[in-house]
């Protein structure tokens, strides 16, 4: 009798299991896309969109010590920002309300080869120094992990350092300016890890690498790959929302923003994906922060060819674009944070 009862319940746990599996629809579930299918259940990444555009608005020109700003971060009430290849390994902490700089931070232990990209979690700060466009075969490829406690009073400090190698780079012949796969200005910190995405300047795709946030020397994985048909450049996360913003430009220095969201653990790639020109030219857009779920900083570096454009903050306004999804998703409940690879 207790065998049968057994067998009886797990066939009706079975049973349930089946019906549930059988019960999820995919599709597009993001009432903004073009093929939005309200039925749908799971995000199988078929979402198509219309071509869009933004104009962002001008906060102020940044000051020239950061002429050449790279990466952005809001933290305890500044705007923190630095320069990228041969700059002082500083942070500067700029006035939200002016673009004073504020706050200098000094990173004793650090040179500044190639800083590209600046994240955060609740207890550090990690600055990537991963820029690698000058002849794609660096081999000191490293990010810096800063205590947030000790930027709050110290001005100079030494950081913890991560050091990392692609996991499908063997090639580290010198490939020429601008003339690499393996080049990096956009990373994010995520759960348990930092997630890079790479600036591929001869195919125009970014791909995805994860590796840990603790002190060591690690090969970041490659975990997916995206055609976004230009050059990425920065990155910024909002995790509850499972929404990740990258900034890139094409060939002729057209900036555009690329958005992910809706995505399972971090399968980024695996969801929405919609890009969205910024209506700007010659403008080499570097870095995001967040402000609140739908409003943003950029920042540009100084951009000086054809033209002259001077390094400046501007805003944008993204919710044109994510309201529907978050409405969408403020019915339903956001699944836990599981890990997964695509390749």
């Amino acid at each position: 009798m207790k065998h049968f009862t057994k067998r009886v319940l797990f066939l009706i746990i079975f049973l349930k299991g089946f019906s549930a599996l059988n019960a999820q629809v995919y599709g597009c579930p993001d009432p903004a896309a073009n093929n939005y299918n309200d039925s749908a259940t799971v995000n199988d990444g078929s979402c198509t969109y219309t071509q869009a555009s933004i104009t962002p608005k001008l906060k102020y020109n940044l000051n020239d010590a950061v002429n050449e700003t790279s990466g952005l971060l809001w933290w305890n009430k500044l705007i923190w920002t630095h320069n990228d290849s041969g700059g002082q390994p500083q942070l500067y902490g700029l006035d939200s309300s002016n673009g004073n700089i504020v706050r200098t931070v000094t990173i004793t232990n650090a040179s500044n080869t190639d800083w590209e990209d600046i994240a955060q979690d609740g207890q550090y700060i990690y600055i990537g120094d991963f820029g690698n466009n000058a002849n794609g075969n660096r081999t000191n490829l490293k990010i810096y992990r800063l205590k947030k406690t000790g930027i709050k009073i110290k001005d100079s400090l030494t950081a913890a350092v991560i050091h990392f190698s692609y996991s499908d780079q063997t090639d580290f012949s010198p490939t020429g300016s601008n003339n690499t796969n393996f080049d990096c200005e956009a990373m994010i910190a995520y759960g348990d890890s930092l997630f890079l995405f790479s600036k591929d300047w001869k195919d125009g795709k970014t791909r995805l690498y994860k590796l840990p946030k603790k002190p060591g020397t690690y090969v970041a994985q490659k975990i997916g790959e995206l055609n976004v048909d230009g050059l990425i450049t920065g990155a910024e996360i909002i995790s509850t929302k499972r929404v990740i913003v990258l900034t890139g430009y094409n060939t002729t220095v057209t900036p555009f923003i690329y958005l992910l969201y809706d995505f399972s653990g971090n399968d980024f790639f695996g969801a929405n994906k919609r890009k969205i020109q910024i209506n700007e030219g010659f403008t080499q857009v570097e870095g995001i922060c967040a402000l609140n779920n739908n409003n943003f900083y950029i920042s540009n570096e100084r951009f000086q060819k054809i033209i002259t454009v001077p390094a400046k903050l501007q805003t944008i306004n993204l919710s044109t674009f994510l309201k529907p999804y978050y409405l969408q998703i403020s019915k339903t409940v956001i699944p836990a944070i599981a890990f997964v690879s695509r390749l």
